[in-house]
C-alpha cells in the first residue's frame, strides 16, 4: 500500500499502540489526535485507509466520518470507527462508514479488518 494508514486517536497510548501494530504489518502511518488536522490530510490525496475513534476533543469522529463520506473526491477512501461505543453498528449505519471495530479489540480480528481494507 503506497498510501497512508491515517489514526485519528486522542488518546497518546492508544494511538500509540495501534501505530506499532500497523508499522509492524509494513503500513505506513500517520497519527492525528484531532479533526481539523486529519481532514487537511485526508485532502492531500495520500491516504488510503482512515481508523477513527468516535469520542474526540472537538469535534467528534462522526462528524469526520460524515464529512470523508460525503465529498466526491474523497468517499472512496475506507474509514473504519474504532471505539468503545455500544452503538456503533448503528453510528456506522449513520456515518456511511465502512467497518467499525470495538474497544478493547481483539488484536486478529483488528488486523483482519486492517488488511481487508488497506490492501485493497
Amino acid at each position: 500500500m503506497d498510501k497512508k494508514v491515517l489514526v485519528i486517536e486522542d488518546e497518546p497510548i492508544i494511538a500509540e499502540m495501534i501505530c506499532i501494530l500497523l508499522e509492524t504489518e509494513g503500513l505506513k502511518v500517520i497519527s492525528l489526535a484531532d479533526v481539523r488536522s486529519a481532514r487537511q490530510k485526508v485532502q492531500n490525496g495520500d491516504v488510503g485507509l482512515v481508523l477513527l475513534d468516535l469520542t474526540l476533543k472537538g469535534e467528534n469522529g462522526l462528524a469526520m466520518c460524515e464529512y470523508i463520506k460525503g465529498q466526491d473526491d474523497l468517499k472512496h477512501i475506507p474509514v473504519l470507527l474504532v471505539s468503545a461505543n455500544s452503538d456503533l453498528e448503528k453510528i456506522k449505519t449513520e456515518c456511511g462508514a465502512d467497518d467499525h471495530i470495538a474497544k478493547p479489540f481483539d488484536l486478529t480480528d483488528f488486523m483482519s479488518k486492517v488488511r481487508r481494507y488497506a490492501l485493497n
